[in-house]
């Protein structure tokens, strides 16, 4: 399989990570704004800061402002869609490649699983083993 196929390629690193928790916190910042945001837990060079955002925009993740002096950023994903994207991509990807240990892993963390999403869960199962026939 090639690296571009494995969806873990495309989870976002630890920096990158926090980059966007700052960004999707505050609904847009400055490259100043995410590396003091950082800079107040961590030592951190502004110049990664930069990189690192450039490189999310480059990805898609964020959008940049360039109408102003500094540069804008907001997010182009929200966390909710990134989330869910990135665990579809890695479940499907798990099921397809490993359905045996994968879905014993899901069967064991079901039970951590609250009851309105048990029932989500139950509905999906039903759907999708009535459209099998």
């Amino acid at each position: 399989m090639s690296r571009r196929n494995d969806p873990l390629e495309s989870l976002l690193g630890p920096l990158e990570q926090d980059v966007m928790d700052v960004i999707w916190r505050l609904g847009e910042a400055t490259v100043r704004d995410v590396h003091e945001d950082l800079a107040a837990t961590r030592k951190i060079a502004y110049t990664t800061v930069m990189t690192t955002m450039t490189r999310l925009a480059a990805k898609g993740m964020l959008l940049r402002d360039t109408a102003g002096l500094a540069h804008r950023y907001g997010a182009a994903v929200s966390r909710d869609a990134y989330l869910r994207g990135a665990l579809g991509r890695v479940l499907s990807w798990a099921l397809d490649r490993y359905p045996e240990p994968a879905a014993s892993y899901l069967a064991e963390v079901v039970d951590d699983v609250d009851h309105p999403t048990l029932d989500e869960l139950r509905a999906a199962v039903t759907r999708r083993r009535e459209a099998e026939g």
